[in-house]
């Protein structure tokens, strides 16, 4: 048996296994639940078909796709530096966003989307991670999520052995993509698909085309590749996961498998009840129907008499022979405890999905606590979902940061950001970068509307007082679920400075308007700095001179200069030009060396440029040896 025999014989006897055939039928009767497919209520009903299933998945993948992420290298004892650390950080949270814009260039969703649908409806994760190289030898992030309904693979005690992904492709797209001959499976239907199987081992990966036992073909031969995991072991370039917390069993009877049981989707609570509920609301669609056309019976004396027009058409006139009658038949109702029934379905598939209140939808006035405890009732179908999807992104992240960390690729430009209130970088890192950045932490915060209120209230409660119940750090990442703690710490103490100090406050919004070009604008808050800062030092000085008139009052000397205190402060330089420095510099250096040589033009003819109190060149604070 040739190579590709070999190798595709012991995909397809994996493929064929009970389990993952069983697998297979439930996804695809999930996805006919997503879909909608058609209920049929059986000969005499009208059919009706909800858009519960529907509106469920559609709801968690929303939750699922707005989690905010935190990326998070966390510095450990034994390291004082956190820069490769945070160079860690940017270069995950750009090599997943360089994957985004890749998808959408394919006109696909965002990763995290497409990863959200199928933790929700397949209940399974898969897809490849890896670091590629164009024509020219420049890197790009290739992550792309595989449907796990067309997956199958092998497992040992260390992992992944392999994983296949299948598709269907027509001869001519894998001519196109693989430049291979095959012919169509059916003679005369050029679109007929050929199975291809995108193959990934430890060591390995090929692109085996699987047509009839003469069509056998390498799309790509076997090639190596040097994907190593955190330990330096060999390991595949793919990610695979199940979601919720049902271990793998086996039937105690016949020992099977029970692969229906792991990795269950969004319906796994609700599966049989949807037929339930459709056929209650097909009866009372057809009673509805039966309603607005109730039957009727035609009374002759010899009983024969038909009628040749519809009674029920608008405006008909339907001539009767003497003798003859037209009667409704009795309506038919529902039984009384068919709305009671109804209402419990209803019931169970809120406490197996969402509650109404998720949707936005109560029959009646509630206490915002009530809607807490409604809300919270629903946790247990987003939490597995969320953990899932976690533990998918923590493998995508170190999968990719170690095949970078071999060092045989070019620098990455990335950029993004750590979170909505951290700044937004764009930078180059290189491979060498990451060396002794440590592990990866990603967490996944799906947060509700109504928790804002009630959250912020729980910090301030525990913050209160002398004695407060827990430290700010711990309040802000377990209550208020800020995600990159050290940047919000910073933002608070920029702004508390802010506050306190009116000339950071000018100085902040002098920076922010010569940043957006506004240099005129600035030029006011500019002049408005000079003034303070002249007045602080006036005021200083005016100090001074109160306390060692005090100090002489009472037969004191002054400390002297060199005997440990500090010398009297200097006067206002009431011609700054003389000194020469810039005469925006009045604070003696306090100003940040961006302002230095900023100054407000004035009339050149009143005096040449560079002369003290004149124009002085035009300077971009941002830019001192450039122009504006």
């Amino acid at each position: 048996m040739s190579k590709i025999d070999d190798l595709i014989s012991q995909i397809e006897d994996i493929w064929e296994s009970p389990g993952f055939r069983t697998r297979r039928t439930r996804m695809e009767s999930d996805y006919g639940l997503y879909r909608m497919n058609p209920y049929d209520a059986g000969n005499g009903y009208q059919s009706y078909t909800s858009n519960a299933p529907k509106i469920l998945a559609d709801k968690i993948m929303s939750y699922l796709s707005n989690a905010q992420m935190s990326v998070r290298v966390p510095l450990s004892s034994e390291v004082d530096d956190r820069t490769p650390g945070t160079l860690k950080e940017k270069f995950v949270i750009g090599a997943l966003n360089l994957a985004d814009e890749r998808m959408q260039r394919y006109g696909q969703p965002s990763v995290r989307e497409q990863l959200a649908f199928y933790v929700t409806l397949r209940g399974w994760y898969a897809g490849r991670a890896m670091l590629n190289k164009h024509e020219d030898g420049s890197t790009y992030v290739d992550i792309t999520p595989f449907d796990p309904l067309h997956i199958c693979y092998e497992m040992d005690d260390q992992g992944i052995v392999w994983l296949a992904h299948k598709t269907k492709r027509s001869p001519a797209a894998i001519k196109r993509s693989f430049n291979v001959d095959v012919e169509p499976l059916i003679e005369g239907e050029t679109s007929s698909g050929v199975t291809v199987w995108d193959y990934y081992s430890r060591t390995e990966n090929a692109i085996l085309i699987s047509g009839s036992d003469d069509q056998k073909k390498f799309g790509k031969p076997l090639t190596k590749h040097n994907v190593r995991d955190t330990n330096g072991n060999p390991c595949a370039p793919v990610f695979l996961g199940a979601v919720g917390p049902a271990p793998w069993i086996q039937d105690d009877v016949s020992g099977d498998d029970t692969a229906r049981d792991y990795g269950e989707s969004i319906f796994s609570a609700n599966r049989t009840l949807y037929d339930d509920y459709n056929f209650a609301m097909s009866a009372y669609k057809t009673l509805v129907r039966r309603a607005v056309r109730r039957p009727y019976k035609i009374v002759s004396p010899d009983g024969t008499t038909t009628l040749d027009t519809d009674p029920w058409q608008d405006g008909s006139e339907v001539p009767l022979p003497a003798g003859t009658d037209i009667r409704l038949m009795e309506e038919i109702t529902m039984p009384l405890d068919t709305g009671a029934f109804v209402g419990l379905v209803s019931g169970e598939l809120q406490r197996g999905g969402l509650s109404n209140v998720s949707y936005g939808e109560l029959p009646f006035a509630i206490s915002g606590f009530a809607a807490k405890i409604l809300q919270e009732g629903s946790a247990h179908q987003i939490e597995p979902r969320v953990k899932g999807l976690t533990a998918c992104y923590k493998q995508v992240s170190e999968i990719i940061s170690m095949q970078y960390e071999t060092g045989g690729y070019d620098p990455v430009s990335v950029r993004g950001r750590h979170n909505d209130i951290a700044s937004y970088f764009n930078q180059e890192i290189k491979p060498a970068d990451l060396e002794g950045a440590g592990a990866i932490d990603i967490k996944l915060g799906v947060r509700m509307p109504q928790d804002e209120p009630q959250l912020i209230t729980m910090a301030q409660m525990m913050r209160e007082g002398t004695k407060p119940l827990a430290p700010d750090e711990w309040i802000w990442e377990n209550v208020l679920q800020i995600n990159d703690v050290d940047q919000f710490r910073n933002s608070i103490s920029a702004q508390q400075a802010q506050v306190t100090e009116p000339k950071a406050l000018l100085l902040t919004l002098i920076e922010g308007l010569m940043q957006t070009g506004e240099q005129e604008k600035a030029l006011i808050y500019v002049d408005l700095l000079r003034k303070t800062l002249k007045q602080d030092q006036q005021e200083e000085t005016a100090q001074d001179l109160q306390f060692q008139q005090l100090l002489n009052s009472i037969g004191m000397t002054p400390p002297q200069p060199g005997q440990g205190a500090a010398p009297p402060p200097q006067a206002p330089n009431p011609n700054p030009g003389s000194t020469g420095r810039s005469p925006m510099d009045v604070s003696g250096g306090i100003m940040s060396s961006q302002m230095q040589g900023f100054q407000r033009t004035g009339n050149p003819q009143q005096a040449p440029p560079g002369t003290p109190g004149g124009p002085g060149p035009r300077v971009n604070p941002l830019n001192p040896t450039g122009g504006i």
